[in-house]
């Protein structure tokens, strides 16, 4: 059996997804979304809450791996110390369990001692499973999604522009979540990592803010579609106006303004092992067909 969180958002789900594929015993959490598709599939289905120890006890009962990692809540006007009580269940969960082999998808900038909005939470998650000496952990720290490409599609759509608090010509490290999943459901199957590693996935390029914007344009029939850089306060009201609280977009627009001033990845080097198949070009041709 393998017990997988977050069996709702981009990467879980995928994982899901090819673990039933494989014709394999999987255990999911129904945190906050339903998953009743994943129990018509074969899934097993434990309803519960991420924050609370015991039902993560009730995920992780009698299976022999586990991919876990923080669920995001972008509406929620706690989100950091839900994050941090989240990541003491699940530290406190595992540590009671007899789980040998855990996954925890994380990301780039939670490896690094100055770490900068949403990551931060992360990092707390990395350094309570650390503690567990007894268990081998394997750290997926993921770049930049190219989902996250998709948010900006209403503004895209409604205001013919696309902009951030991210400098346009700053290259990012981006990645497709299908190769995260496909990294991650291989790791889970095989099971060969011992003891505590890390492992970075950094896509198969950088591509700058600018560059990504004009692919979507190309592929929304807006070729001239521009890409601004927008003052922070501003970026703020806008996220706040899509629905984020107050905090989360604080939260965001740190972390923008962080990796302007090259945060995280100025200190990641590209290697083959980093480096995944799923081009920009070729997520955009199935995300926006």
């Amino acid at each position: 059996m393998i017990a997988v969180m977050g069996a709702a958002g981009n990467v879980g789900s995928k994982v899901t997804e090819r673990l039933l594929r494989e014709g394999r015993q999987v255990r999911v959490l129904e945190h906050r979304r339903k998953l009743d598709g994943l129990g018509v599939r074969g899934a097993e289905v434990v309803t519960g809450d991420a924050a609370d120890p015991g039902d993560l006890g009730r995920l992780l009962q009698g299976v022999e791996a586990a991919m876990v990692l923080l669920p995001e809540d972008l509406t929620d006007q706690e989100f950091v110390a839900n994050r941090s009580r989240m990541s003491e269940a699940i530290a406190e969960a595992l540590g009671g369990s007899r789980v040998g082999h855990v996954v925890l998808l994380s990301t780039v900038g939670a490896g690094q001692a100055d770490v900068v909005g949403p990551p931060a939470g992360l990092r707390e998650l990395e350094r309570r499973l650390a503690r567990l000496e007894d268990r081998n952990l394997l750290l997926l720290r993921s770049s930049f999604y190219m989902e996250n490409l998709l948010a900006a599609l209403p503004a895209i759509q409604a205001q013919g522009v696309n902009g951030s608090a991210l400098d346009g010509d700053l290259p990012i490290p981006m990645i497709a979540t299908q190769d995260v999943a496909a990294e991650a459901t291989a790791r889970l199957l095989r099971r060969d990592f011992t003891g505590h590693q890390a492992r970075q996935l950094l896509g198969p390029e950088d591509v700058t803010m600018a560059a990504a914007t004009r692919a979507i344009g190309e592929r929304l029939g807006l070729p001239d579609l521009p890409y601004v850089q927008f003052p922070p306060d501003g970026v703020r009201a806008a996220l706040t106006g899509a629905g984020m609280s107050d905090e989360v977009a604080s939260l965001m627009v740190d972390m923008q303004l962080a990796m302007n001033r090259g945060w995280p990845f100025a200190d990641v080097p590209r290697t083959a092992a980093s480096t995944t198949p799923t081009t920009l070009e070729a997520f955009l041709k199935e995300a926006l067909p």
